[in-house]
C-alpha cells in the first residue's frame, strides 16, 4: 500500500495542488469524451421531442384517412320545442317528417295527502299500528324493508332511496303539499313500480298502502294456498321463508361463512327463473342480499331481507310459483346451513319458519312507450331518445292528432368537413415550422458542454446562459429531417393519379396550396418554406358540390407499395410521417429503449467504455504521482539529515 503525503511537504511543495494540476492536463481526453457524450444526449433528446411532434401529426393524418371525416352530416328540426335531432355520417341526406303522438313515460305514483306537514312525523302518526315490511320492486330488482312504528317519513324515504340502485325506484315526500311520490328511473314498458305492504297481526282486511301511505286503488293480495312440504324450503305467492339462523346485530356486514376454503354456489329458483350466487369467505350477508335482489329472480319480484330478528328472509309475490333453495357445490360445506335455509327434517333446531297465509296490500304501475310517426310509419320506443336511419331524435312534447308533423332536414355538414381539413393543414404547418426552426437553428461551436471543474467556477445564471448556446443547433441541417421535410412537401403538392376523369387531381384545385390568391390578397411564398394556405370559399364550395372528390383526394389508396402516386394526400403523409418516425427511433430510440437498440445509444455506450478505461489509467497515474513525490520527500529528508550531521561534525 502506497503512503501518500498530502498538503505541504518538507520541501515546501503543495503536493495536492501539484498533483491536481498534473491530473487536470491528463484528464483532458476524458473531459472531451464526456462533452461528446453530453452533446449526443442533447441531440438524442431533441430527436425524441421531434418524434413526438411527428407522431402528433401522424395521428391527425390517420383521422384524415377515414371516410367518416368527410361524411359528417347535419340534421335540423323545424320545431325543436317538439323534437330535436342530431346525425351520424350514416344518415342519408334528405327531408323527413316526424310526429310525436305519445312521449315515453316512467312509472310513477303520487299519494293522497297523509295529513302531516313534516318529514319527521312517525309511522304511528300515519296510522301504522305495528311493525311491518314494505316490498319495493322495479325494473332493476326488488327489496323488502323493515318498517317500524317509530320510523319517520324521512327515514322511510331514506331507506327506499338507499336501495334505488337495486330497484330502480326512488321515493320522496314534499311537506308543503303533504304527499309521497314514487318514480322509476327509466321509461317505457319495462319501467315499473310494484309496492307491497304486509298486514299486521290477524287483521287480513288491512290495506296499509292505502291507509298509511295513502296510495290510490291499492288492493290486497289474495291469501295463498299453503305449500306442500318438500325436502328444501319453499315459499309460495305472498309468503315468506325465514332462515333459522340469526345473524349478529351488525347484520348485513356479517360474513356468511369465513371458514370457506372454496367458493360455494347458492341457487334460487321459482321453476321458471333460476339465479346462481357465488359465496366466498369474504361474502357478507348484505352483499348476498343485494346480489339476490338485483338478479333476474329479484327483477321478477322476489326479495331477500333481514327480518326483525336478523334472520334472512325471502318474500315471493309471484302467483303459482314456488321458490326452492339449493347448494350447487359438491363438497362438505353447506351454505344453506349457514343461512338457516337447510332441509327441514335433518336439523329441526334450524328448521326454516314458513309463514303462510300472510296478507299484503299491493300497488303496481308500469311506464309507457313513446309512439312516433316517422315518414308516416308508426314505431314505439322505450325512451324519448331514439335513433332512426343514423339520426338521433329526442322527443320533447306530445302532439295532438290534428297537428302537423315536424320537418327534419339532413344535409352534408360542410363546416365540419372544412374544420377537419383546416385542423389537418394547421397541424402540418405547425410541424414543418418546427422542423424548419430546428434545421436552421444556429450552432455555437465555441460553446461546448461544461465540465464539472468549469461549472465550479461559474454562477448558476452563467451556466444556464452557456448551456443554452451549447444546446443550440443540435439538429441543424440534419439530413434525416431535411429528407423528411422534402418528402412532406412533395406529398402535399404532387397530384393524385388514378382518379376518375374530370375529378380534381390536386389540392390546388380545391383551394389548398402553398400560395393562394383571393382577390388582391396573396398568401404564401418561398419565404414560408412549404406552409400550406386555404382558399376558404373555394374549399367550402368543393366540399358542398363535390364531397366525394374532396374525400378521394385525401383517402385514395392504390395499394402499390413502391409508389405513392395513386395515394391520397392523407395516405401519403401518414406513410411519410410513420417512416420518418421509424428512422428517428432507429437513430435516437425512445424513452423506453435500451442503449444497444439505437445508434446514438450504441455510440454513447462505447464512449462510456472508453471513459471507464481511461479512468482506470488516470487512477494509476495519480497513484504514481503521489508515489514519486513520496520518494522525493524521503530522499530529501535523508539528505537534510546527512547535511545536519556534517554541519555538527564540522562545528
Amino acid at each position: 500500500m502506497v503512503t501518500r503525503l498530502n498538503g505541504f511537504s518538507g520541501s515546501g511543495i503543495d503536493i495536492d495542488d501539484t498533483v491536481s494540476k498534473l491530473m487536470k492536463a491528463a484528464r483532458m481526453p476524458v473531459d472531451k469524451l464526456k462533452q461528446q457524450k453530453q452533446t449526443l444526449e442533447w441531440q438524442r433528446d431533441d430527436y425524441r421531442a421531434m418524434n413526438a411532434k411527428i407522431m402528433d401529426f401522424r395521428n391527425q393524418a390517420f383521422n384524415m384517412k377515414l371516410q367518416s371525416s368527410y361524411q359528417t352530416k347535419k340534421s335540423t328540426s323545424a320545431d325543436e320545442s317538439i323534437v330535436t335531432v342530431s346525425s351520424t355520417s350514416m344518415a342519408p341526406e334528405g327531408l323527413y317528417s316526424i310526429k310525436v303522438n305519445k312521449l315515453a313515460k316512467s312509472a310513477s305514483v303520487t299519494s293522497g295527502a297523509v295529513g302531516k306537514s313534516s318529514d319527521q312525523a312517525t309511522m304511528t302518526s300515519l296510522g301504522l299500528t305495528g311493525d311491518t315490511t314494505l316490498t319495493v320492486g322495479g325494473e332493476k330488482g326488488s327489496v323488502t324493508l323493515q318498517v317500524k312504528q317509530t320510523d319517520t317519513i324521512a327515514s322511510l324515504v331514506g331507506s327506499v332511496n338507499s336501495k334505488s340502485n337495486i330497484t330502480g325506484v326512488s321515493m320522496s315526500y314534499d311537506a308543503a303539499i303533504d304527499k309521497f311520490f314514487f318514480v322509476s328511473s327509466s321509461t317505457g314498458s319495462s319501467a315499473k313500480i310494484n309496492l307491497q305492504m304486509k298486514s299486521i297481526g290477524d287483521n287480513d282486511t288491512q290495506n296499509l298502502l292505502n291507509t298509511v301511505l295513502k296510495l290510490p286503488d291499492s288492493q290486497p293480495v289474495p291469501a295463498p294456498v299453503p305449500p306442500i312440504p318438500v325436502a328444501t324450503p319453499v315459499a309460495n305467492a305472498g309468503q315468506t321463508v325465514t332462515g333459522g339462523v340469526a345473524f349478529t346485530a351488525s347484520g348485513v356486514t356479517t360474513l356468511v361463512d369465513n371458514t370457506l376454503t372454496a367458493t360455494q354456489k347458492l341457487r334460487i329458483s321459482d321453476g321458471t327463473i333460476t339465479s346462481d350466487f357465488d359465496i366466498s369467505k369474504t361474502t357478507t350477508v348484505g352483499k348476498l342480499i343485494d346480489a339476490i335482489n338485483s338478479s333476474d329472480i329479484g327483477k321478477s319480484g322476489v326479495s331477500a331481507y333481514l327480518d326483525s330478528n336478523n334472520k334472512i328472509a325471502f318474500f315471493n309475490p309471484n302467483d303459482s310459483k314456488t321458490l326452492t333453495f339449493s347448494d350447487q357445490t359438491v363438497d362438505t360445506a353447506n351454505v344453506l346451513t349457514k343461512l338457516g335455509l337447510d332441509s327441514i327434517d335433518p336439523i329441526p333446531a334450524q328448521q326454516p319458519v314458513v309463514t303462510q297465509n300472510e296478507d299484503y296490500s299491493q300497488y303496481t304501475i308500469t311506464g309507457s312507450k313513446a309512439e312516433i310517426e316517422f315518414n308516416g310509419a308508426t314505431a314505439m320506443y322505450d325512451t324519448n331518445t331514439f335513433s332512426i336511419n343514423g339520426m338521433t331524435f329526442t322527443a320533447k312534447k306530445e302532439q295532438a292528432a290534428a297537428d302537423s308533423a315536424v320537418n327534419v332536414t339532413t344535409t352534408r355538414d360542410v363546416e365540419a368537413v372544412y374544420n377537419s381539413i383546416k385542423s389537418f393543414v394547421d397541424k402540418y404547418n405547425e410541424l414543418i415550422t418546427t422542423v424548419n426552426t430546428e434545421l436552421g437553428e444556429k450552432r455555437y461551436r465555441d460553446f461546448q458542454p461544461l465540465t464539472d471543474d468549469q461549472k465550479k467556477d461559474m454562477k448558476e445564471d452563467q451556466i444556464k446562459s452557456w448551456e443554452e448556446k451549447a444546446k443550440s443547433g443540435m439538429l441543424r441541417s440534419d439530413p434525416l429531417l431535411t429528407r423528411g421535410l422534402t418528402n412532406f412537401r412533395t406529398s402535399f403538392s404532387n397530384s393524385v393519379e388514378g382518379l376518375p376523369t374530370g375529378d380534381a387531381k390536386s389540392l390546388a384545385e380545391i383551394g389548398i396550396s402553398t400560395s393562394v390568391v383571393v382577390g388582391s390578397s396573396i398568401s404564401g411564398g418561398y419565404s414560408d418554406r412549404g406552409k400550406i394556405y386555404l382558399d376558404d370559399t373555394k374549399l367550402k364550395k368543393a366540399i358542398a358540390e363535390s364531397p366525394d372528390e374532396v374525400m378521394a383526394l385525401f383517402i385514395a389508396n392504390d395499394d402499390v407499395k413502391d409508389s405513392d402516386k395513386g395515394d391520397g394526400i392523407a395516405t401519403r403523409l401518414y406513410d411519410r410521417a410513420d417512416d420518418l418516425m421509424k428512422q428517428i427511433t432507429s437513430k435516437a430510440g425512445a424513452s423506453t429503449s435500451v442503449e444497444s437498440n439505437y445508434l446514438i445509444g450504441k455510440t454513447t455506450k462505447q464512449i462510456n467504455s472508453r471513459i471507464d478505461a481511461l479512468g482506470y489509467k488516470l487512477d494509476a497515474l495519480e497513484t504514481r504521482y503521489y508515489k514519486q513525490f513520496t520518494s522525493m520527500e524521503k530522499y530529501m529528508n535523508q539528505m537534510q539529515a546527512q547535511s545536519a550531521q556534517l554541519t555538527q561534525q564540522m562545528g
